[in-house]
């Protein structure tokens, strides 16, 4: 077994940025709130390898990028390169780091400068690392990003190439220097559906050519099998699972990770096949705490133990607790909605329940669903949502922890972490006894 250590470790890798304070938080001297663009990913690429990570956007993968190549500071963790944290690193190796590790865009209709040639385009980081020899570097890139002849391109600027062309030019600009790492940021997203194939094939082929590896960054699930041999699933800032590419299309074990995986499109009319439902949208990432980041969205949020109760009418309770603790009931629309006198408590707590529940419910479930409503209109939120959470509380609530299989297969979700400690390789900091 080789003691060389990875080429790229990510280790428990934070950013994040801080919300602008209104005057009234500053004359307070509030703390800011904290918008979790990353928040404790790790990471591994190895010499030659291909790795994705793919998520929504807004989940923090560009984010995650930019950090990697240092154009926003790190909150917490460290990056590792051949061995040594960039963190240690002096102004003469970030320039040497900055020249192994190259990206490519995800707009290839703005990444370029449009008053430059395509020779200037290339010779550009050519002359800022005075590296020599550059038009026979210039042409033979070309050829092999297959833009024939190159001397048909050379004096070209960007408005006179395609969209894929363009595409390869900025592909070019990243290879020319002879990288180690290539982080590619969506680099298909807006080209047509014939193109991205083509220029994806491409990619393939150049990383094999030319020894290098890749983190390729995508929302789209489909494109990844192309070029990734490990995909990690980011969502909210966080890895929720990591598997080979093949082993993730065919059995994906995130609930997360099965509804992108549900949504890939088939090529064939006459197949069925059953999806996974999800609905809403990422919550807003600031502050976010404790707890599975997807549990507002997740199809299968676990109750406790102690209680029977239906999946869809349990999500309402949880979904209708959050709003009770972050102040979003819409109390007074409901109100509106009412003909006669506002003093009927019993009158007002049904109005809310028709408006934030349509799933029935029995038996104790029922009765604390009651006593929470009327705690509320009568101005007591604060009792309400005790008495939700003491019933209802779910053990999603807490951060799950990340367990492995044996063959490398890492998830982060509370219905893999329970029983399979001799799988289990790491605990987030926030995460709670469950």
């Amino acid at each position: 077994m080789s003691d060389k250590p990875p080429l790229l470790e990510i280790r428990n890798l934070k950013k994040y940025f801080e919300q602008n304070s209104g005057l009234l938080d500053m004359l307070l001297r509030r703390e800011p709130n904290h918008v979790q663009a990353v928040d404790d990913v790790s990471l591994t690429l190895e010499e030659n390898e291909s790795i994705a990570v793919i998520g929504e956007s807004g989940c923090g993968k560009t984010t995650l990028l930019l950090t990697l190549i240092g154009l926003h500071e790190m909150t917490g963790g460290d990056i590792i390169y051949k061995g040594r944290p960039v963190s240690e690193f002096t102004s003469a190796e970030w320039k040497r780091y900055r020249r192994n590790v190259q990206v490519v865009f995800q707009d290839p209709f703005n990444s370029l400068d449009p008053k430059m040639t395509i020779e200037e385009t290339l010779q550009e980081p050519l002359k800022i690392h005075g590296i020599g020899d550059r038009k026979e570097r210039v042409r033979n890139v070309l050829e092999h990003v297959e833009l024939n002849p190159p001397e048909k391109y050379l004096r070209r600027k960007p408005r006179n190439l395609s969209g894929g062309e363009k595409q390869r030019v900025s592909i070019a600009r990243a290879l020319i220097l002879e990288p180690d790492i290539i982080l590619a940021d969506e680099p298909v997203s807006m080209l047509d559906v014939s193109t991205q194939a083509a220029v994806l094939r491409k990619m393939k082929d150049l990383i094999e050519d030319f020894g290098v590896s890749m983190i390729y960054i995508s929302h789209d699930l489909s494109t990844v099998s192309y070029i990734s041999d490990v995909v990690n699933v980011m969502y909210l800032g966080r890895i929720v699972e990591t598997a080979p590419t093949d082993r993730i299309l065919a059995e994906p074990k995130h609930p997360y990770t099965e509804a992108l995986v549900s949504a890939v499109p088939i090529p064939d009319p006459n197949h069925d096949r059953e999806r996974t439902r999800m609905s809403g949208a990422p919550r807003d990432p600031v502050d976010l705490g404790d707890g599975c980041r997807f549990r507002d969205r997740c199809p299968s949020v676990i109750p406790p133990d102690t209680i029977e109760i239906e999946q869809e009418a349990y999500r309402e309770i949880m979904e209708f607790r959050e709003l009770l603790e972050r102040d979003e009931i819409a109390f007074e629309r409901v109100m509106n909605t009412l003909s006669g006198s506002f003093s009927d408590d019993r009158k007002m707590a049904d109005a809310i329940r028709e408006d934030y529940f349509t799933h029935e419910l029995t038996g104790e479930n029922n009765a604390v669903l009651k006593e929470a409503l009327l705690a509320f209109v009568n101005e007591k939120p604060e009792v309400a949502t005790e008495r939700l959470r003491k019933r209802f509380e779910s053990v999603c609530e807490t951060s799950p922890r990340t367990v492995e299989d044996e063959d490398g297969w890492r998830v982060a979700c509370h219905h893999y972490d329970h029983g399979v400690t001799e799988m289990q390789i790491d605990q987030p900091e926030t995460a709670q006894s469950d």
